[in-house]
């Protein structure tokens, strides 16, 4: 049986001329862009350029987000409300002019009307939008920079992409790719064509993401290829069927409401009691779903909402490698899971 889930294998395909390729989806008419390794280089180089006074991020973020601040900048977090919007009144009260302020677009879903207003009603803030889990992060643009993480959403080994849009970016300095074994998990899983090898492959995954280190290293022309050879569009179509498919079964359990969505879900986020618990019990049917995130750099006694959502969201596999039947058994497995008590 095959697995569905988990990190993507590398990924070979060619879109028509007439299609528009991620890549180009992604840079639009854009006045600049870095592509480096991962995107915890593209953020720490802004920001060692930059120098910002202080920066904001949610108090629910991943920690690899938290560790590209350079050491002499100080963080702080701000809340979020119950369907993961930036609380708005509270980032207005407490943001001045130099400050850069990062947002996520999570799962895909764009960011609300409160919050593009007071992005627009402070020009003298940097306001990053951080698009790893966007596929269309730049058709809902609303960041003066707009950053993208290729390996979270396709099969690129690596990648964080920085798009300059209302603010400029300054030159940097970038060196060639030296050591090519962060790519070697995605190759091998994408040979494995059974997927009966996914303890080895993932294991290296596991190994290689946590050799990933800040610097200016360039994205490799690997990745580049195959965002170039993707289809945006197709891309899309894709993600939101089989997103409808998942929330007819179990809505439920469904994190956002609306069954139907216009823009490119990276995932379909569910809440129950243990996200853990969950993620073992759907890996014995081998699906292997994400937990966005495990640990948080926040502090919980100040933002105790945001970590009870930490253990307690799961993202069940959506994306382009999948249909119907996928889903079919994806949400089958959910169902059986749920039935004993997660």
């Amino acid at each position: 049986m095959h697995a569905i889930g988990g990190f993507f294998p590398l990924r070979i395909s060619t879109i028509a001329t007439s299609a528009a390729s991620v890549l180009s989806q992604w840079k639009g008419d854009s006045t600049g862009s870095w592509a480096l390794h991962n995107a915890r280089s593209a953020l720490h180089a802004l920001w060692q350029q930059t120098r910002p006074r202080r920066i904001w991020m949610p108090a629910y973020v991943c920690c690899d987000v938290a560790s590209a601040v350079p050491a002499s900048i100080e963080v702080l977090y701000y809340p979020l409300d119950d369907q993961l919007s930036p609380r708005s009144e509270v980032l207005s009260e407490r943001i001045h002019d130099g400050d850069h302020v990062l947002a996520v677009d999570y799962f895909g879903r764009p960011a609300t009307v409160g919050f593009i207003s007071l992005v627009n009603a402070n020009p003298k803030v940097g306001w990053i939008q951080d698009c790893a889990h966007a596929l269309d992060g730049a058709v809902n643009a609303w960041g003066d920079w707009l950053l993208y993480s290729p390996r979270k959403l396709f099969g690129a080994p690596d990648g964080g992409i920085l798009v300059a849009r209302r603010k400029p970016l300054p030159t940097i300095t970038t060196s060639a790719p030296t050591d090519f074994s962060f790519a070697l998990p995605s190759l091998a899983r994408f040979d494995d064509i059974e997927e009966t090898d996914n303890k080895r492959w993932y294991k290296d995954y596991v190994r290689a993401e946590a050799a990933m280190t800040i610097g200016t290293q360039r994205i490799s022309r690997l990745s580049l290829v195959v965002l170039e050879g993707s289809d945006a569009q197709a891309d899309s179509v894709t993600r939101r069927q089989n997103y409808q498919l998942l929330h007819r079964r179990l809505r439920q359990w469904a994190f956002f409401p609306e069954p139907e969505v216009s823009y490119a879900p990276s995932g379909f986020p569910v809440r129950v009691k243990s996200a853990a618990t969950l993620s073992r019990r759907l890996s014995d049917f081998r699906i292997f779903a994400a937990r966005h995130w495990q640990v948080l750099p926040s502090d919980r006694q100040a933002f105790p909402e945001e970590h009870r959502l930490a253990d307690e969201l799961l993202t069940l596999p959506c994306d382009y490698r999948y249909g119907e039947r996928e889903m079919q058994r994806v949400s089958d497995a959910m169902l059986e899971a749920m039935s004993t008590g997660v």
